[in-house]
């Protein structure tokens, strides 16, 4: 079919033609039914969010990006249930159709700026040891600092078991300033339980324990 006859065809005949799209034989069709649907669509979607989008203190660039996303959307899963909807007229449930699939993206476009980059990149391991500082570049007057402050810590941590220990500085190797209001991977959260055999909860307790002991010994043997 040419794209001057998929124009004169109804909006549920294009939905059928895009759910071609995998079929060898009616790929083009259903490439040309999708663009002859975006065309038929795509205005009033602008229109719609344009609006929107500038009173939430976006630019016609995002309203663009929705609009492309919603259609993309459609090519992606292009069934449609009129049932489903409040309008029986077919073209009025499709519009308000694109209009709630772009209302959510929008949603998730806002979302999505919102939230700080998960610090974390899943590689992640669990450390059982303090670094070797000599095999860093770190110069000679702070590395001199850095190990009486391991000595310190090592010390603290010496009264309390081994899993203490390894709590402790897996924590603090990956909870930092960057990491702030984000839990560790559950990845490594989940390793930790199965190598010192405890729950979460208990893990929580041995962590406290093992800060509470570092800080009281650095308050009396030496600076946090």
């Amino acid at each position: 079919m040419t794209q001057q006859e998929l124009n004169s065809e109804p909006t549920e005949h294009l939905l059928n033609y895009i759910q071609w799209r995998e079929e060898s034989d009616y790929a083009e069709i259903a490439k040309e039914a999708f663009k002859v649907f975006t065309f038929r669509y795509q205005l009033d979607l602008q229109k719609k969010l344009i609006p929107i989008c500038t009173n939430w203190g976006y630019d016609k660039q995002v309203a663009t990006e929705i609009a492309y996303g919603t259609f993309t959307r459609i090519w992606k899963y292009p069934k449609f249930d009129l049932s489903k909807s409040n309008q029986k007229d077919y073209h009025k449930a499709i519009t308000f159709y694109l209009y709630g699939i772009a209302k959510r993206l929008l949603a998730d476009y806002r979302k999505g700026e919102n939230e700080e980059p998960n610090p974390f990149r899943g590689d992640e391991e669990i450390i059982r040891e303090f670094p070797d500082l000599d095999k860093t570049g770190i110069g000679t007057e702070k590395k001199g600092i850095l190990k009486q402050r391991f000595e310190h810590i090592q010390n603290a941590l010496s009264r309390l078991t081994p899993k203490h220990k390894i709590i402790y500085l897996t924590y603090k190797q990956y909870e930092t300033e960057t990491s702030d209001g984000f839990t560790l991977p559950r990845r490594l959260l989940k390793d930790l339980r199965t190598e010192l055999d405890l729950t979460q909860n208990s893990i929580r307790v041995y962590k406290k324990e093992a800060i509470d002991e570092v800080d009281n010994y650095l308050k009396t043997y030496g600076s946090k």
